[in-house]
């Protein structure tokens, strides 16, 4: 007869199991099979004394122990506000202890956590940069000894939702059930944990969180999985179900990056301040040199042109002060008039005015009217004979002084400039100042928040690269890491123990990690490397590998693996990631996600 292996057995009812909770039954059965066994073995019997105090002690072991575990775990049941349930393994020093099967291959790629503080008494929404939400209800939180944390907790949060950041990770999405191998597909995955003061906290037995994980997938093939480090295995916790959302709730997840107060008062003092106070220095020095005496230059008296025709006008000359200085102007009659005639002086004019003319201070517009009759003549103010020494000797001298005036007036505007640009010299001093300031905040900033700013970048590359379309809500009666997933079959068909070419050479590389990335499934395998990295690929599908090498990355791209996967060959040819690939969007990129 075969023997028969019932792999697929239903789930036991609690009823069921609580029906053969039977403490005395059991104590009974156990002492009656030993006492048969016993008797039953003759050699046991050649010491009856010792042998029958043995096993007489041995049931009393047992039962001490099996009621006082039974005993503790009521209590425990009771005082649910004193006690725990084991939920987290991390050391009380709280520094990050992760299994060995839980390894990332590089810390400049690793998810980092985001950090939120929430008050126990209250409890809170926690808002998450992909529009997760955490949402915690009042005194959700115990220590270690079971009593109520009191004040603020610190909640450490991160995602992931693609292949890269599974790969950066270091979790492995192997799954055994019921000794069948399964690696999952993700729809979305994170791990959170809690503290105060650098101490684990536990959610309450009586307690639930609950996290709404935006998702990029609204199918409802996927289950809801924890991961249990002790047995080193995937839980199966219930069915996921996603519930859709909007386009435009989707969208609305968009937020600023981290800032900083010093950063921004920097950044104010080079865009706005400090230019303000250059522009204010030209307006100021612009005003006093505006302010400083400006000398007039004399006119220049001109001489009479022989033969020309002239007017002499007897009147006030107030409106023309450049004309007032010189005595007995006469006007000439300028060449350009096409309407003059020798009969203009014989007429007696009633009234004649002069306006400025087409050149400023030159020339002048002679009206002359007699009853109806207007002449408009161009002249030019002269000088006859002696009157026109006299105004030149005047002239000199004043030019005299105002060349003297202009050169203080030049003096003093060079030296007005100096100090506007001195000024303005020490303000843009004081910029390149701020500037150098502004780029060391920011590069301290970047490295201190690098952590937050790098998972704001994942965030919004993985928007990029998807769209939100669905949450999908998770129960947690404890921190650690959960996953909504979808199980695939190992792959199988073809098995190679893969060689990688570098440059056109076949290299042995002896690499740290490999991984197999399976694009149609959307899976990752980490590879066993005492194995030599065996790889088990389907050759329908599409692969690429991933390896990681005393801190450098290479990639076999999807066309190079099928290249060696239709040549049958298990070389494969690689090629190093730049430098640049060394953050998560760009990776993510390298490697066509």
């Amino acid at each position: 007869m075969s023997p028969k292996f019932n792999i697929d057995r239903p789930r036991i009812s609690d009823d069921e199991i609580k029906k053969h909770q039977n403490f005395d039954a059991l104590v009974e059965k156990f002492k009656q099979q030993s006492l048969k066994k016993a008797r039953g073995d003759e050699s046991w019997w050649q010491n009856k004394k010792i042998r029958y105090s043995t096993v007489i002690a041995g049931i009393t072991v047992v039962c001490i122990i099996t009621y006082s575990a039974l005993f503790n775990n009521q209590k425990q049941t009771a005082k649910t506000n004193e006690t725990l349930t084991t939920q987290n393994t991390a050391p009380r020093n709280n520094k990050e202890v992760k299994p060995a099967f839980i390894n990332a291959p590089s810390k400049k790629l690793k998810t980092p956590y985001s950090t939120y503080k929430v008050s126990n008494e209250k409890g809170g929404i926690i808002t998450h940069g992909t529009s997760s939400k955490i949402k915690i209800p009042k005194n959700s939180f115990a220590d270690k000894n079971g009593k109520d944390v009191i004040g603020d907790v610190i909640i450490e949060y991160r995602e992931f939702h693609d292949v890269g950041d599974i790969i950066t990770s270091g979790i492995p999405m192997a799954y055994d059930s019921a000794g069948h191998s399964y690696h999952l597909e993700t729809a979305g995955m994170f791990d959170i944990k809690g503290s105060q003061a650098g101490e684990p906290v536990f959610i309450k037995p009586d307690k639930k969180l609950e996290v709404e994980l935006a998702s990029a997938s609204n199918e409802q093939r996927f289950n809801q999985y924890y991961l249990d480090t002790l047995e080193k295995n995937w839980k199966y916790l219930k069915k996921d179900h996603a519930t859709a959302i909007s386009k435009a709730t989707a969208s609305s997840k968009d937020k600023d990056p981290p800032a900083s107060s010093k950063l921004e008062i920097l950044k104010n003092e080079i865009e706005k301040n400090i230019p303000k106070k250059i522009d204010s220095v030209k307006v100021v020095y612009t005003a006093k040199a505006e302010k400083l005496p400006r000398p007039k230059e004399p006119a220049k008296p001109v001489k009479s042109s022989p033969g020309k025709p002239i007017f002499k006008i007897d009147g006030s000359y107030d409106d023309f002060p450049e004309l007032a200085v010189f005595d007995n102007v006469v006007f000439e009659v300028g060449s350009e008039n096409k309407n003059y005639s020798k009969e203009l002086h014989d007429i007696t004019w009633n009234d004649v005015k002069i306006n400025q003319g087409p050149v400023k201070g030159k020339n002048y517009i002679m009206t002359l009217i007699y009853r109806n009759r207007s002449e408009k003549l161009i002249v030019y103010p002269v000088l006859i004979g002696a009157d026109f020494e006299k105004a030149k000797s005047v002239y000199e001298l004043k030019l005299e002084t105002y060349k003297t005036l202009a050169e203080k007036r030049a003096s003093d505007e060079k030296r007005i400039l100096a100090e506007m640009q001195a000024k303005q010299a020490a303000y843009m001093a004081d910029l390149k100042k701020k500037q150098e300031q502004y780029d060391k905040e920011k590069a301290q900033l970047l490295s201190k928040y690098n952590a937050v700013e790098q998972n704001d970048l994942a965030s919004s590359f993985n928007s990029l690269t998807f769209q939100t379309k669905s949450v999908r809500l998770f129960q947690l009666s404890r921190f650690g890491i959960y996953n909504s997933d979808c199980p695939h079959p190992t792959a199988g068909g073809t098995s190679v123990v893969p060689a990688f070419a570098l440059d056109g050479k076949e290299k042995i590389l002896n690499p740290e990690f490999v991984y197999l990335i399976d694009h149609t499934n959307k899976t990752v395998y980490i590879l066993d490397k005492t194995k030599g990295f065996k790889i088990n690929y389907t050759p329908e599908r599409t692969y690429s590998v991933c390896i990681f090498n005393r801190n450098k990355m290479y990639l076999c791209d999807k066309s190079l693996f099928k290249q060696a996967a239709e040549n049958n060959s298990n070389v494969f040819a690689i090629k190093l990631l730049p430098e640049g690939a060394d953050n998560l969007v760009d990776f993510k990129k390298a490697i066509e996600i």
